[in-house]
């Protein structure tokens, strides 16, 4: 729950011609807190193509106004936090006061 520092890499899908090109840029570094979360501990093993990997879905990140943190079906968000590991950002919450965005709050699926 300490303060960490944290670079986001996003790869964004967007039109192209007749189809979708990806792009890839990076966000940070920011200083966010990674928490666990309200959600109950639940972790699995998911068997992908070419192996297995551990999911945990009880994380969140707080992160403030300047992050400016994109969401949506086009956009995956990754990010390595020491000693925590590698996150993936599942969603995205603007907190929104007096119609100004205030900060973000994101919930994570931890891979292993």
């Amino acid at each position: 729950q300490n303060p960490t520092e944290i670079t986001i890499r996003v790869t964004q899908r967007v039109k192209a011609g007749g189809g979708f090109e990806e792009v890839k840029s990076q966000i940070g570094p920011l200083t966010v807190r990674v928490f666990i979360g309200s959600r109950p501990p639940k972790s699995e093993i998911v068997s992908d193509k070419a192996g297995r990997k551990e999911v945990s879905e009880s994380y969140s990140l707080l992160a403030d106004y300047t992050a400016n943190l994109p969401s949506g079906p086009d956009v995956t968000q990754e990010f390595d936090a020491y000693p925590h590991g590698h996150f993936r950002i599942t969603s995205v919450h603007p907190q929104i006061v007096q119609n100004e965005i205030c900060g973000y709050v994101a919930e994570l699926e931890r891979v292993k």
